[in-house]
């Protein structure tokens, strides 16, 4: 791969821009010397992680060639849901507004955004499943990760996926259909994705960054700084 002349950062809220601190795609950039372009947003789901990586990755291609595209996942349990309403709260809640025009703004959101905001259609709220039943969000999860990953190689650029959310709860090898899957065999053999059961932001802020969140376990600016190094040495030079 080549020496990339940019980063793109993707997820949610572990990985989001903060107006008045520095979060490890900013560190990134200053070691790397490159510029960054941060698209994560808190509350985002997997869907809106993985559609809007492609969309935001089309618009800069004029500008850089090289991007060098890293992605915490978010959780897999989380469900996105299309807003039929007029609250004011929910727009602000809606993650991506794109460069659109007003009537073609997607309102798409996380369900449980929606829950929160008391907005929830009966029909959606029936989507909620037991945690037992992940089935069909591991799966979708898993060929999502397939499908941007060849099409990542197949553009020549260079990219790392790793979960910030906690996944460990749901492991591959609890669901044999799943571990038969070509494109899960596919995932779990890349070494450019990294540990999706066994790896979380929350759990490795726990063991380095003592400034770390103590219930969602969101980083600190000097955690950023950490994590930043532990990227370099463990995630980016595989």
């Amino acid at each position: 791969m080549h020496k990339p002349d940019c980063i793109i950062i993707n997820g949610d809220s572990y990985s989001a821009p903060h107006i008045t601190t520095k979060v490890y795609g900013d560190f990134l950039s200053e070691q790397l010397e490159i510029p960054v372009k941060n698209y994560a947003i808190a509350g985002s789901n997997n869907d809106r992680i993985l559609r809007s990586t492609i969309e935001y990755l089309h618009t800069i291609r004029s500008q850089y060639k090289r991007p060098l595209i890293i992605i915490g996942w978010s959780f897999i349990r989380r469900l996105e849901v299309w807003y039929y309403g007029n609250h004011r709260g929910v727009f602000r809640s809606i993650p991506d507004k794109l460069d659109l025009s007003e009537h073609q703004h997607p309102r798409f959101i996380t369900l449980n955004r929606l829950l929160k905001l008391g907005e929830a259609t009966l029909e959606q709220k029936s989507l909620i499943n037991d945690h037992l039943f992940v089935h069909k969000q591991l799966t979708d999860f898993y060929t999502g990760l397939y499908l941007l990953g060849n099409f990542l190689e197949s553009q020549n650029l260079n990219y790392l996926f790793f979960s910030a959310a906690q996944n460990t709860d749901c492991p591959v090898h609890c669901f044999p259909y799943l571990e038969a899957l070509h494109q899960v065999q596919w995932v779990a053999s890349n070494n450019k994705i990294f540990k999706l059961h066994e790896f979380c932001i929350q759990d490795w802020a726990k063991d380095h960054d003592p400034d770390s969140d103590p219930v969602a376990g969101h980083l600190s600016e000097s955690g950023h700084k950490l994590f930043t190094d532990f990227l370099q040495q463990n995630l980016l030079s595989r």
